[in-house]
């Protein structure tokens, strides 16, 4: 603890010092703080342990220097932060600090949408508060969304029982867009376009589901299917640095660095 003190001090000093924290505010911080973030999943995905101390640390730094910017505005401290997290996490954990009693994870979840619902009454939000999925931020990356959105519906019971009936949700989903790709209707370009942006996100949609069905995650599947393309493409890209290709030339190279991955 006095090492948090001493390092809020030193935030404090920099926003009192320093020509480039003065100039900060909430508004500017916020590319850098999503920067950070993505930096520790980063090192998490690398199993990169001393990289994820210190992108830790950049994170904890931009949670006290929107709190000193806070505290200078007569908003809120950090204290207050620190506070607010530590009562929430004991009133929505009763099964740890209290009688309740949750013997599985769904539980646990139930018992935290029971509890979110009855802290937005005390405020008075009431129906007038966002909904379970409207609080999620428009602002993360649409597979987490996705995954975060269907998730979170599942807590209440509406989801597929088996992996399969989210499956054919995606047959039924890619059918769709088939029929608009192929679709003999004079329609006009602009809403065809329309159309097909709706079904691929659908479709999108119903491949997140699948993937959460089955335990994984879609924005680290996606990425490992970014890195595979990135990686094969090397090989091409070797080539091409000294002569031009054909696709038929390009697509021998590429089943070869496939092949040689396996």
């Amino acid at each position: 603890m006095q090492q948090f003190r001493e390092f809020v001090e030193i935030v404090r000093k920099l926003r009192r010092e320093c020509p480039w924290d003065r100039e900060q505010t909430f508004a500017t911080l916020k590319p850098y703080l999503v920067e950070e973030v993505y930096e520790a999943l980063e090192a998490i995905d690398n199993k990169d342990y001393g990289q994820l101390a210190e992108e830790l640390g950049d994170m904890l730094l931009h949670v006290v220097m929107l709190s000193v910017f806070a505290e200078q505005a007569k908003k809120f401290t950090i204290d207050d932060v620190i506070g607010s997290i530590a009562a929430k996490m004991v009133r929505r954990h009763p099964h740890v600090f209290g009688q309740a009693e949750a013997n599985d994870k769904a539980k646990v979840w139930r018992n935290w949408e029971k509890i979110k619902g009855e802290e937005k009454r005390g405020k008075g939000q009431g129906s007038r508060g966002k909904g379970m999925l409207e609080s999620i931020p428009r602002s993360l990356p649409a597979l987490y969304r996705a995954d975060k959105v269907q998730r979170r519906a599942a807590r209440v019971g509406f989801d597929w029982d088996q992996v399969a009936g989210a499956w054919d949700k995606v047959h039924e989903e890619l059918d769709e867009v088939h029929e608009l790709l192929n679709s003999k209707v004079k329609i006009k370009k602009s809403k065809l376009m329309k159309g097909i942006k709706e079904e691929l996100g659908d479709l999108l949609f119903a491949i997140v589901n699948v993937a959460r069905k089955l335990e994984l995650d879609p924005e680290e599947t996606l990425q490992e299917a970014n890195g595979k393309f990135i990686r094969r493409f090397a090989q091409i890209e070797k080539v091409l640095q000294k002569k031009k290709l054909t696709l038929k030339q390009m697509d021998a190279l590429w089943d070869k660095a496939k092949a040689a991955e396996k």
